[in-house]
């Protein structure tokens, strides 16, 4: 099984150059495309709804400290499944274990479709400076999701010579027409979900071109681009006059009736 906790920032980092425009490099920017659907995107578990453990009053008294690691599976339901307890303090471990029986994931996906992942949870227990002060620290790794093998994402190529790179959070701000994305016949049946992050110009008349998927699950990219092809925006303005720029979009497939944001 390979290891996939690596993607977990791939969507996050993208498209956070800022407000006011600044060219990355002199690069040519590829022409709109999408990749072999013989790929899979894989995107790990997220844990949604933690609860801190309750620290035992013995083990306060007798100021015990420590990490308690457990291993459990991330089930297709969020929930953690066959939790076993490898290692920490005999005082600490039933709380340990009371709390992380209520957290809650996002689960693993590998193209949209949620997957069952092996766990490995670190959780430690700490005092601080005084006895009143606790803090909960948490680490974790996910492996599985059917040997299929995560690759981080290339970083995104630099802009044409002449052209900004703006953050995708302002032009959000822009968007005037949004047409809503086709949501795929075949990822209804599986019930997939995932977004799609796209990277595209935005011309000075505020259509959009030259759009290309950097990220997200294959079988909704193609989706994705066209529906983006036909959205609209306000102009950007740099002092007065318009300009061509380039920003990321987040497509989200949430639901069959997915709804396209800009991010």
């Amino acid at each position: 099984m390979k290891t996939i906790y690596s993607l977990c920032a791939a969507i996050i980092v993208l498209g956070m150059a800022g407000a006011r425009p600044s060219a990355f490099g002199q690069d040519s920017q590829p022409n709109s495309t999408s990749v072999s659907t013989s790929k899979q995107f894989v995107a790990p578990a997220r844990l949604i709804k933690r609860i801190d453990p309750i620290y035992p009053l013995e083990a306060r008294q007798r100021v015990v400290q420590g990490a308690v690691v457990m291993k459990a599976t991330i089930a297709v339901d969020g929930s953690l499944k066959n939790i076993k307890i490898t290692n920490g303090d005999p005082m600490l471990r039933n709380a340990a274990m009371d709390a992380v029986t209520q957290w809650r994931y996002e689960p693993a996906r590998v193209e949209g479709v949620a997957r069952a992942v092996d766990t490995t949870i670190s959780l430690n227990f700490s005092m601080g400076d005084t006895l009143k002060l606790t803090v909960f620290d948490l680490t974790q790794t996910q492996t599985g999701a059917d040997g299929v093998e995560a690759v981080a994402p290339a970083p995104l190529p630099a802009p044409p010579a002449g052209l900004s790179r703006v953050s995708g959070r302002v032009m959000a701000g822009q968007l005037e027409k949004r047409v809503e994305p086709v949501y795929p016949a075949d990822a209804i049946a599986v019930d997939a979900r995932g977004d799609v992050v796209l990277l595209a110009t935005i011309t000075k008349t505020g259509e959009v071109s030259d759009v290309q998927a950097v990220s997200g699950p294959y079988r909704f990219r193609d989706a994705a681009i066209e529906a983006v092809k036909q959205w609209r925006y306000r102009p950007y303005m740099v002092e007065g006059a318009a300009q061509d720029v380039q920003a990321t979009i987040t497509v989200n497939f949430g639901t069959p009736t997915a709804v396209g944001t800009a991010h």
